[in-house]
């Protein structure tokens, strides 16, 4: 009878959810590699404690193009999108009212505070953060918006390639005013993943020699978090001189062109012998292997970039022992996010991160299928979504 009970409450409480917070513009992910489709869907009113985020901004990860082209799995339909920037505009029971109108930038892994890695203080390997991320729901396995009456999943509880987005409140992390959401976004990521990655994960320190291989979004961030701990030399690796070039301008250097020269040779002469930290920062298992034979004896190589399921790097497995070669994997940089997104927030209205250089291209929401051709082209810096 107890279950009974149970059930029709649960019944209850999702019919009242359903009386619909509002309305959205989304760009739908209908099926691998097919074209996102720009749709007005149903918002359900936020539950205890969420928030509904009038979201202003969405950066275009390579994340969401790996989702797009079928490299990794996601539910259908779906909402892409895990950068996103916006204002918080209405809040569910459980929320102070004194949310509504928060600066905020949300983030895809916010904690759930009981699982192993939560508890060690590996935030960023969230058991609970995961799931949502596979299952495209919210922790209870439901998510606010529906399309012709349909579930809409979302991605890693963002979904920020819509106008509005419904989420838990760990998800929206507060930022100062001043900062404008379409550079905030970036911090969502891209930005988070690289700067932490080197001060954080790899803990380079003032003088530590560094190679960056990959300039384009993570990989410029990378150089940032470099620069901010000063070390030097700083190369970036690339194949495209523009590419380099905005490396020059965001702290390496020094510069190689991979398609002019061998870059593990030019390392090796910058740095009398290999570089104490490499990163790899694109997701190509082949330029991995080139980051690993880079670095120096007792070196450090942090593969920063994420292939498709399954792919494989090979490595000399003496060479690693016999001279100590850390290789370490990391997801978001080994960062957490409610505490690393307000502090570069900080940095980037001080100056000393420099967002606005990393954008490259903006578009509206209706041109979405055109930024990510951009962003997939290899040329541009961060391409944003204007919401």
């Amino acid at each position: 009878m107890r279950g009974t009970w149970l059930f029709w409450i649960r019944v209850y409480i999702r019919k009242g959810r359903r009386s619909m917070y509002g309305k959205a513009s989304a760009a739908i992910m209908v099926g691998p590699n097919r074209p996102l489709q720009v749709e007005t869907i149903d918002l359900d009113d936020p539950g205890f404690g969420e928030v509904v985020v009038r979201l202003k901004a969405s950066g275009v990860c390579h994340s969401d193009i790996s989702f797009l082209e079928g490299k990794w799995p996601a539910p259908l339909p779906h909402i892409l999108g895990h950068e996103g920037a916006g204002t918080i505009e209405a809040v569910g029971p459980g929320v102070s009212s004194n949310r509504v109108g928060e600066n905020v930038v949300l983030t895809f892994v916010p904690g759930c505070g009981r699982c192993k890695f939560c508890l060690e203080g590996r935030i960023n390997l969230c058991t609970e953060a995961a799931w949502c991320l596979d299952e495209g729901t919210l922790p209870d396995g439901t998510t606010r918006y529906r399309w012709h009456e349909n579930t809409v999943y979302f991605l890693g509880q963002v979904g920020s390639f819509s106008t509005h987005a419904v989420v838990p409140s760990s998800v929206a992390l507060k930022v100062p005013d001043e900062l404008d959401p379409i550079e905030g976004c970036l911090l969502g990521c891209g930005v988070m993943t690289g700067v932490a990655a080197v001060t954080g994960l790899a803990n380079v320190r003032p003088g530590d020699s560094v190679a960056i291989f990959g300039c384009g979004g993570v990989g410029l961030s990378a150089i940032q978090g470099a620069r901010l701990v000063g070390a030097d030399p700083i190369i970036a690796i690339d194949l495209l001189p523009e590419k380099l070039e905005m490396a020059k301008q965001l702290g390496a250097t020094h510069v190689v062109d991979a398609s002019a020269v061998d870059p593990i040779e030019a390392i090796r002469d910058l740095t009398q012998g290999g570089a104490d930290f490499t990163f790899e920062a694109i997701g190509n298992p082949l330029i991995a292997e080139q980051s690993v034979l880079s670095a120096r004896t007792g070196g450090i190589t942090v593969l920063i970039g994420q292939p498709a399921v399954g792919k494989t790097m090979q490595v000399n497995v003496f060479d690693v022992t016999q001279f100590e070669h850390y290789i370490l994997g990391t997801h978001i940089g080994g960062a957490t996010p409610a505490i690393v997104i307000p502090r570069l927030a900080r940095l980037a209205l001080r100056g000393l991160i420099d967002l606005k250089s990393l954008i490259t291209h903006r578009f509206p929401l209706s041109d979405v299928n055109e930024a990510i051709a951009i962003a997939n082209s290899g040329g541009a810096g961060r391409v944003v979504l204007e919401l």
